[in-house]
């Protein structure tokens, strides 16, 4: 892509991505120079990059490498091999974790890596690669998905929700949002390494290479070049609104908040629809533990809040996995102008 052009250095966005961290998360700045930090390592270049970036920055020292092997492609083992052996080669402590995924696709795939970076982790922060262009790729599905503002919004420099630290991880970081595939490249040939390049890349079976393979290109093609980073560009200035967003949600779920976990809805009631809504979404996701609800299950939340009829109660999703998820439905109800979230058995 004509966007990616820009061969300048990883590691200004890396110390960029630091002072970041010092001004907006002290929490998490002052936990990672307190020990070792975890760096997802594929042998890909964007995390090659990283790490290269982490260990000129931080210190070999102050760097873990881990490699999952998801045992999906022939060769795979040998690949994190290499990776683990390149980032011995720069000091670095190096392993290789092999995981059994379950399910098809790109999810199954995805949760496992996470759930063994994050076991590997045990407390310590995990840093991953993603980039620009990957957050100029999720822009275009969360468009064609219709999905809310924190889907386009893209990703987080830092996620304190993830996959990765529910299974140990203390937080997760991403250094690299200010950085494009073709500038890793760049660095990894800089330092003179050879990276993978995983052909589920270009594999057209999965939906986000067929967008970076096919729709990215003809969008430079009609639109003109410029486009891929215009898009990172929007999904940042998005992430920044929906940070001061999610504060505000945060906030309000604070006041509306009682001691057994319920939401008062007039609290909620005297709020706009879209702070309202990331409420609910924020007390399901970090109190009661639902799983990840739709917008049309929002809306109907939403209404039992702020159009109040007597009516019943909102099913939402089990987290991942739940034991009693075949026996019970997990339900949204309003009881005595509280919401509150509980196990209904199912009708046999």
């Amino acid at each position: 892509m004509s966007w990616g052009e820009n061969r300048g250095s990883t590691l200004s966005p890396v110390r960029a991505w630091l002072d970041e961290l010092d001004r907006e998360y002290p929490e998490q700045a002052r936990d990672l120079r307190q020990g070792p930090v975890v760096v997802g390592v594929s042998g890909g270049a964007d995390s090659l990059a990283l790490l290269d970036a982490c260990v000129k920055v931080l210190g070999a020292a102050a760097v873990r490498s881990v490699t999952v092997d998801h045992q999906l492609q022939e060769g795979s083992g040998q690949v994190a091999r290499e990776a683990a052996e390149c980032a011995r080669s720069w000091g670095v402590a190096a392993e290789v974790r092999a995981v059994e995924v379950s399910g098809r696709g790109e999810a199954g795939a995805r949760q496992a890596r996470y759930t063994e970076l994050g076991r590997a982790a045990a407390g310590r922060p995990v840093l991953v690669a993603h980039t620009a262009d990957d957050d100029a790729e999720g822009l275009l599905l969360g468009l064609a998905r219709g999905s809310g503002g924190n889907s386009l919004a893209g990703l987080r420099p830092v996620a304190l929700q993830h996959p990765a630290v529910r299974a140990g991880a203390a937080w997760v970081g991403r250094p690299l949002l200010a950085v494009t595939r073709a500038q890793t490249e760049a660095a990894c040939a800089r330092a003179g390494v050879d990276f993978w390049r995983d052909p589920h890349n270009t594999d057209a079976r999965f939906l986000r290479s067929r967008v970076r393979a096919e729709v990215l290109p003809v969008l430079e093609e009609v639109l003109g070049p410029g486009v891929g980073g215009s898009l990172a560009r929007s999904a940042q200035m998005l992430r920044e609104d929906a940070i001061v967003l999610d504060a505000s949600a945060r906030a309000l779920v604070e006041r509306a908040l009682t001691p057994d976990g319920e939401l008062r809805c007039a609290v909620l009631a005297c709020e706009p629809v879209a702070l309202r809504t990331r409420a609910v979404k924020l007390w399901l996701a970090e109190g009661p533990r639902a799983g990840a609800v739709t917008h049309a299950q929002l809306r109907a939340v939403d209404a039992l809040v702020a159009q109040w009829r007597g009516q019943g109660g909102v099913a939402v999703p089990w987290p991942t996995m739940n034991p009693i998820r075949r026996t019970h439905r997990l339900v949204v109800r309003r009881e005595a102008a509280l919401l509150r979230l509980v196990e209904v058995e199912r009708l046999r």
